[in-house]
């Protein structure tokens, strides 16, 4: 058996621990509602990440809080669609309340069914669990490269990677993070007043016991509330267009900054 080369994504389910203490009461006895609601996220990430597609490479992991994605490097244009999950992924758990870490290499591995290791994997795992530090899905630059050179259509460089790039941002620490915060627009139900719920949500989730947090918790929310208030400032300036009605322009007035 020799290794493959491989694009590697690990992702894993920030603070999952917690979550798990808070399922037993202090009586201990078992909180159904919390119950459901782990099993609903569990559930939530397997459907949204279980979808071979055209993808004849691809394995999924599945092993308590953390996915393990893996394809061909060269399989066309999969690195958009496997990007466009982990957008759609990030974003629901985040609405939901949890937050998700996470890193994307490339690289030698064994990934069957039965089996997953590899340099690629290790790599993937350091990403996530040293590089990425904060609630966000980093991904390595040799890996945006790779995704370019391997496209359905030859002659379609810019237009994939201006797909691929419509779901990164560039951080300030000059890392390529998948954007659920400021490309997430595509997953609004609402498309006008969708985002003021979503940025809403994320307020009540995470900044409503923020005081109580631990200083660890706290740096990771300190880089989701920066992120998040640039964007409402953003937002701000953009609704004065007078191309959006006087209607969303009085709606987003009361969004507040965190």
């Amino acid at each position: 058996m020799n290794y493959e080369k491989r694009i590697c994504c690990f992702i894993d389910i920030l603070g999952f621990k917690k979550h798990i203490n808070q399922t037993v009461n202090i009586d201990g006895e078992d909180d159904i509602k919390k119950i459901k609601k782990i099993k609903s996220i569990l559930e939530l990430s397997k459907n949204i990440t279980d979808d071979l597609g055209f993808c004849k490479s691809k394995c999924i992991t599945y092993f308590s809080d953390s996915i393990v994605i893996s394809y061909k490097y060269n399989e066309p244009s999969q690195l958009f669609y496997t990007l466009l999950d982990l957008l759609y992924v990030s974003f629901e758990l985040a609405n939901k309340g949890f937050l998700i870490r996470g890193g994307v290499s490339i690289g030698k591995l064994i990934h069957t069914s039965e089996l997953i290791f590899g340099p690629a994997l290790v790599e993937a795992y350091e990403i996530e669990s040293k590089k990425a530090k904060f609630p966000r899905i980093i991904v390595d630059e040799e890996v945006i490269k790779n995704g370019l050179e391997h496209r359905k259509n030859i002659n379609s460089e810019k237009d994939e990677n201006e797909s691929i790039m419509n779901i990164l941002s560039l951080d300030n620490d000059g890392m390529y993070y998948i954007d659920y915060i400021t490309k997430s627009s595509s997953e609004f139900d609402d498309i006008e007043f969708g985002l003021y719920d979503y940025i809403e949500s994320l307020r009540n989730n995470f900044f409503l016991n923020y005081n109580n947090e631990n200083i660890e918790v706290k740096e990771k929310l300190d880089w989701l509330k920066t992120k998040l208030n640039l964007h409402i400032k953003q937002i701000r300036e953009n609704v004065k267009n007078p191309i959006f009605s006087s209607e969303v322009v009085e709606y987003y007035s009361t969004l507040k900054e965190i």
